[in-house]
């Protein structure tokens, strides 16, 4: 999840605390597993909100007049529209709305519904969906998986960014989302301070200390031989050599 906060999404929290709605920022960081009140977020502005959310999904995240992004597969094209998308809400369900078109279908829209926790019955982050959305079977056949991903990209991407929005941990690192229910009147969402987790980036911690391991230098042992005691050194003499010569032939003798 990106560090970056989305300025529609600051712009909405902000003006939920004006309106009371929403908790003051704690005075104190948050330590990682804390989480704060719970936001809540109604049909309509759930729906501008997905639609920012849908924005950067697509690689937009600064202001663009683009409405519609147009997807390539072979000689396969597929138009989505970023400015039109709609949420709905159910018990315990979302919905996701996304306008599309082509030139063998026109315009059509293509529904896909993620199954989340209720009031009744939470499921903390879970969400689940069938493999093939509701929409054209010509659309649906080429691009029913792509355009699941893309809704709950889009659905994401909201949620974590209104966590983000509220706030940070005593890390400096802003708030992820850790439970998620659906009611008929909307969306309700728990900002958490996120758990560090070892051998993850992207966290920066405040401090950081370092302890330098021991330096440990062994040398080899030093092996010398206890001297010899109650012997004498043996003395040996060297013989010399006799050289004759006869004639143009030298001939060398050893005594035995």
């Amino acid at each position: 999840m990106a560090d970056v906060v989305a300025p529609e999404f600051a712009r909405y929290v902000a003006a939920e605390r004006r309106a009371g709605r929403l908790s003051p920022l704690p005075r104190k960081p948050m330590a990682a597993g804390e989480s704060t009140t719970p936001v809540f977020i109604e049909t309509k502005q759930a729906s501008e909100l997905v639609r920012v959310a849908a924005r950067r999904s697509a690689g937009l995240f600064r202001p663009s007049k683009r409405t519609e992004v147009v997807w390539v597969d072979g000689d396969r094209e597929l138009a989505v529209s970023l400015v039109d998308l709609q949420v709905k809400f159910a018990e315990g369900a979302i919905q996701v709305v996304i306008p599309v078109r082509c030139d063998q279908t026109g315009n059509a829209t293509v529904e896909v519904v993620f199954a989340v926790g209720s009031e009744q019955q939470p499921a903390g982050l879970y969400a689940s969906t069938y493999r093939r959305p509701t929409g054209p079977a010509l659309i649906v056949d080429a691009w029913g998986e792509p355009l699941v991903a893309y809704a709950w990209q889009c659905v994401l991407g909201m949620v974590s960014g209104i966590a983000g929005a509220v706030g940070k941990d005593e890390r400096g690192n802003v708030l992820v989302p850790v439970e998620l229910t659906a009611t008929r009147r909307g969306i309700e969402i728990v900002p958490m301070a996120r758990h560090r987790f070892a051998g993850s980036s992207g966290l920066r911690p405040t401090s950081v200390t370092t302890t330098e391991p021991p330096i440990i230098t062994t040398e080899p042992p030093i092996i010398t031989r206890p001297p010899v005691t109650g012997t004498k050194p043996t003395k040996t003499k060297s013989k010399p050599t006799k050289t004759r010569t006869k004639g143009k032939r030298t001939r060398t003798t050893v005594p035995r």
